[in-house]
């Protein structure tokens, strides 16, 4: 059961979740569940993230930087040009993984708690 105190303001959310380890998906979909989001996905690809944002609405999502033999920055440009919110979870504490488009974007460490997850994801839905 999650720690997290008080109501969350994620609570009905559509969040597409774009990660390629089965047991990381898993854990990030039951967090985000937690929370009161209702999940898309995960995708374990560029093409399956895609596929699914052209599905469903989408009005957050979580993408891991390395799917891989590719990166989520495929994933994130077609957020940004949605104006859909995102943030990134990676295994590299290092900004150069990503373009200089998004070197700044606001990115967690693995592993990530509940709490981390709540807050950053909350943040990026307040812009």
């Amino acid at each position: 059961m999650m720690t997290v105190d008080g109501p969350s303001a994620l609570k009905g959310l559509n969040v597409l979740v774009v990660e390629d380890s089965y047991f990381v998906a898993v854990a990030l979909s039951k967090q985000l569940k937690e929370l009161g989001c209702r999940i898309i996905g995960p995708a374990p690809t560029v093409a399956a993230a895609l596929s699914l944002l052209e599905k469903e609405l989408c009005d957050a999502a979580v993408l891991d930087i390395n799917l891989g033999s590719e990166t989520a920055e495929p994933v994130a440009d077609a957020l940004v040009e949605r104006k859909t919110p995102f943030l990134f979870i990676t295994g590299y504490s290092s900004p150069r993984m990503l373009a200089k488009a998004y070197g700044t974007h606001r990115r967690l460490v693995k592993p990530v708690t509940p709490e981390m997850l709540k807050d950053a994801l909350e943040a990026v839905m307040a812009g």
